[in-house]
């Protein structure tokens, strides 16, 4: 599973929720008095929202102050690499009351430390919603380490204008992770 850095082991132990300590041992923000899950493992939680585009500088407090603007943030966390302790570009936060999460997604444009961030509802992997929603934005992983942007972009051409694409990169090493992102100039269902 993956990990995170917590400042506190021990606190963080303490005071988060278990399924938190089952998964996720990383940098967290404190919950707020009274908030909190049930713990149990694959139930989908309506207030818990997955904040995708973050700065590598973001904390999990930066992250708590921004969204706290549209309602009591629960719980706060930003995911680290397990080996490097770096973060890795996204992380999650859970509202105490979930109109929140409309709140944040009727605003078109989030900026965060310098970076237009994109915060999505969260489900559970086996919990995936049942609707079709309509998207621009494509990830594409399992790229071999020879695929180039024009590759991606006269394959995905064939379902609509690509508008953008950018290939992923370890920071540290500097070689092509295998995963990408399209920008689509019209929506599709995914």
């Amino acid at each position: 599973m993956e990990n995170m850095e917590t400042g506190n082991a021990n606190d963080s132990a303490q005071q988060s929720p278990p399924i938190i300590d089952q998964v996720l041992n990383g940098e967290q923000s404190q919950p707020s008095p009274g908030g909190g899950s049930d713990g149990s493992a694959g139930s989908h939680d309506p207030g818990k929202m997955f904040i995708g585009g973050l700065s590598w500088q973001t904390t999990a407090e930066g992250l708590r102050d921004y969204f706290g603007k549209f309602g009591e943030v629960n719980e706060c966390m930003v995911m680290r690499d397990p080996a490097t302790k770096r973060a890795r570009g996204f992380g999650f936060i859970t509202f105490t009351d979930s109109s929140s999460v409309d709140k944040v997604l009727a605003q078109e444009q989030h900026d965060l430390d310098g970076k237009k961030i994109d915060p999505k509802v969260a489900f559970p992997k086996r919990a995936q919603p049942k609707m079709i929603t309509k998207t621009k934005k494509i990830f594409i992983g399992g790229l071999s380490a020879t695929s180039t942007v024009e590759d991606m972009k006269q394959y995905f051409e064939q379902f609509g204008k690509v508008e953008d694409a950018m290939l992923m990169f370890d920071k540290t090493t500097q070689r092509h992770r295998g995963e990408s992102f399209l920008l689509l100039l019209e929506r599709i269902d995914r």
